[in-house]
């Protein structure tokens, strides 16, 4: 039995091969891609410019030239521009760009005398610093001698004997260590201590609170001047100095200025 002979293939269609890209969208893409590239590089070379000028920037300010090399310290009168110097912190050697003033002058300022401090810088290496210290006006006595105090009650040093030309605070509690303010009723007295003019204040050796808040100056050799309450005191100043220019200390036991129109001695 013979087999059938088979049909011949049907032809097929042919598949499309890929269409070619136009030249003028292949012509676009090599531009945008050249404009991205030239873009890039442009950033890039302005990042570098910025890291090379702070790299330089930060050689510039650690080069020796711009160390400091003068620190210049004026205001000193109790302390000394050593003493300054070494709280602030700045000395010679370190870079201009690492002081900071104003943390320099809050350490100057901690210092028991110091009431203001400014720091300035110059450059290309100096440094100054200006203080103005604390005035003292009195004498507190304390566990180890003598506290110097301010108007404002300020200790600010400690030293064996009492201080000359200042009048002794008495009845308060004994004084603290320094940059400490003193305590109990030292508001009355200090006020009394800056009323007292100078021809009564030379001849003061201590002011004292007495019975029931009243206040006492005590006379050098000898003698009390009574006060009273500390008010009036301009009247009771001007009373007490115009009676010691006319009498005798020596003589005098006490001398009661309470009525400053009315002064009144007792003497001895």
């Amino acid at each position: 039995m013979s087999t059938p002979p088979t049909a011949p293939p049907r032809p097929t269609e042919a598949t499309p091969g890929p269409r070619p890209i136009d030249p003028r969208f292949r012509q676009r893409w090599v531009e945008v891609r050249r404009i991205e590239g030239r873009r890039r590089l442009r950033v890039l070379l302005i990042l570098a410019g910025f890291i090379s000028f702070a790299l330089l920037a930060w050689g510039v300010s650690r080069s020796p030239l711009l160390d400091v090399d003068h620190v210049r310290v004026t205001g000193t009168v109790h302390t000394t521009p050593a003493q300054i110097g070494d709280a602030s912190g700045i000395h010679n050697g370190i870079a201009m760009l690492d002081v900071d003033s104003g943390a320099a002058a809050a350490r100057v300022r901690a210092m028991p005398w110091i009431l203001r401090a400014d720091v300035g810088r110059h450059w290309p290496a100096t440094v100054t610093i200006s203080v103005v210290e604390r005035v003292p006006v009195a004498a507190v006595p304390a566990q180890a001698g003598f506290a110097v105090v301010d108007r404002a009650g300020r200790v600010l040093a400690t030293q064996p004997a009492p201080p000359a030309g200042l009048p002794v605070l008495l009845g308060l509690p004994p004084a603290g260590p320094a940059s400490t303010r003193i305590g109990g009723r030292a508001a009355d007295l200090l006020a009394v201590a800056q009323a007292m003019p100078p021809q009564v204040s030379q001849r003061v050796s201590g002011i004292a609170v007495a019975d029931a808040g009243q206040v006492e100056l005590r006379l050098q050799p000898s003698g009390i001047v009574r006060l009273g309450p500390p008010d009036q005191l301009a009247q009771k100043m001007l009373a007490t100095q115009t009676v010691l220019t006319q009498v005798d200390l020596t003589r005098l036991a006490v001398l009661d200025v309470r009525v400053p129109a009315s002064p009144a001695i007792t003497r001895a």
